[in-house]
């Protein structure tokens, strides 16, 4: 396997399809494949900087990014393509004016990087602690008329949205009427328009490439929900990280409270993902990527784990079981302490999951819960970056040799998959390392 491009016919390429698809089937459902497959993830640079793109192109050019990946991720042997994220979103992120990130080329002077510089997100409290309770009495109305204006300059006319009692009088339509002939209400409509059908074509952009790389063989992963574990959305895009840690300690009961509210819309949300997608055919893995970010040991104890971060996670996970979708939860940093947590889970919904690890022990994860989850990573992205090659086999090799008894093992990279700086020769090493030691049958 040297990297190049294979060309095959229709048939051949739907046959590998297959082949590929029911050997990632067969390790999440914990059976053995005839290989240990590998279903590399990828940073959202990565394609477009081995294609030679900057990051500001990869920022505005959605066609060209699309492009870039088909090329770059077809030079490699793989049992399950990334999913294509959002292509060329700096405009749309121009168009609302978001100013919770600064990225490359971005409009605004105040939030923009260089060109090539990846994108940046800002950490701070959009929603001080006293405000709890205005979120918990209406949280949709809160969100509309504080977050959302604060969050994205253009949607500020929002902060007038009508309130309850505008829907429930004998005038319910006043309200909403007088909103939309307010003049700046108006200005954003237009502007909306236009986000809006960025948004579509950056959509049909995810459609095509699926549909071009599926029908080369190349099955690329249904992410059937972009979710997060309830605490790291307060801590992410309300509180900050900082304003969360304190709640613990100050304002506990308002934080399980907002932890728990924020459940059933994420898991409802779920259906959405269809129009991103598309609906999901024989040859689409509904995978879900969970990326957590403040479960880590060093975050919080045990304890505090148990009673903050777990159940609204937990609860999440089994709302999408239920929709044979299948939780993908990425433990990034390190989940040593938290093993036994996870084996318990894992134990109740055997075959359900998938758990990808960052820095934990990954060999010692699947002693203790490979009998009932499938368990993915964690190549170091170091050893990407820097490599050389040899290390990356010798890695790989340790990794399968340890994990790969009885199925229930995906190789992958331990930080976003594959890193935006990784260099193609560590890639292929890590590819042609599964292919050389992952056999579990000719």
């Amino acid at each position: 396997m040297d990297g190049g491009v294979k060309t095959m016919n229709n048939e051949e390429a739907q046959q590998l399809l297959k082949e590929r698809i029911q050997r990632v089937k067969d390790a999440v459902a914990l059976k053995e494949p005839d290989r240990v497959p590998i279903t590399p993830f990828t940073d959202i640079f990565f394609a477009p900087l081995q294609a030679g793109m900057t990051h500001k192109e990869a920022m505005y050019k959605g066609r060209k990014y699309a492009n870039a990946c088909i090329k770059v991720y077809s030079r490699y042997d793989w049992d399950l393509y990334p999913a294509l994220l959002f292509p060329g979103m700096g405009k749309l992120l121009d168009l609302v004016g978001t100013n919770t990130m600064k990225w490359a080329g971005a409009a605004d002077p105040n939030f923009r990087l260089g060109d090539h510089q990846p994108y940046q997100y800002i950490e701070k409290a959009w929603m001080e602690a006293e405000e709890y309770n205005n979120l918990l009495k209406d949280p949709t109305g809160y969100l509309i008329r504080n977050i959302v204006p604060k969050q994205n300059t253009v949607l500020k006319p929002f902060e007038i949205f009508p309130n309850l009692a505008n829907y429930v009088s004998m005038f319910s339509g006043l309200g909403l009427t007088f909103f939309f002939l307010n003049k700046d209400v108006k200005k954003m409509i237009k502007t909306l328009k236009k986000a809006i059908r960025r948004m579509i074509g950056a959509f049909l952009g995810m459609r095509k490439y699926a549909k071009v790389m599926k029908k080369n063989g190349n099955p690329v992963t249904g992410q059937f929900a972009l979710a997060q574990a309830p605490f790291d959305m307060v801590s992410d895009s309300l509180r900050g990280m900082r304003g969360a840690m304190l709640d613990m300690y100050r304002n506990p009961e308002d934080l399980k409270a907002l932890c728990d509210l924020l459940v059933e819309p994420m898991i409802e949300q779920l259906d959405n993902s269809v129009f991103a997608f598309g609906e999901p055919d024989p040859d689409t893995i509904e995978l879900s990527f969970i990326p957590l970010h403040r479960g880590a040991d060093g975050f919080m104890n045990n304890d505090q784990f148990e009673e903050f971060y777990w159940p609204g996670l937990t609860s999440l996970m089994e709302g999408m079981i239920k929709k044979d979708i299948i939780p993908m939860p990425f433990f990034e940093g390190r989940y040593n302490e938290r093993l036994e947590f996870l084996g318990e889970f894992a134990k109740k919904h055997k075959g359900k999951m998938v758990y990808w690890f960052h820095d934990t022990d990954i060999i010692k994860a699947k002693e203790i819960m490979g009998d009932y989850v499938c368990i993915r990573g964690n190549v170091p992205a170091s050893l990407l970056i820097g490599g050389p090659p040899k290390a990356v086999e010798d890695y790989v090799k340790k990794c399968i040799e340890g994990c790969m008894a009885g199925g229930g093992y995906l190789v992958d990279g331990g930080v976003s998959g594959i890193p935006n700086e990784a260099r193609h020769e560590n890639v292929l090493a890590m590819t042609n390392a599964v292919h050389k030691y992952g056999v579990y049958r000719k």
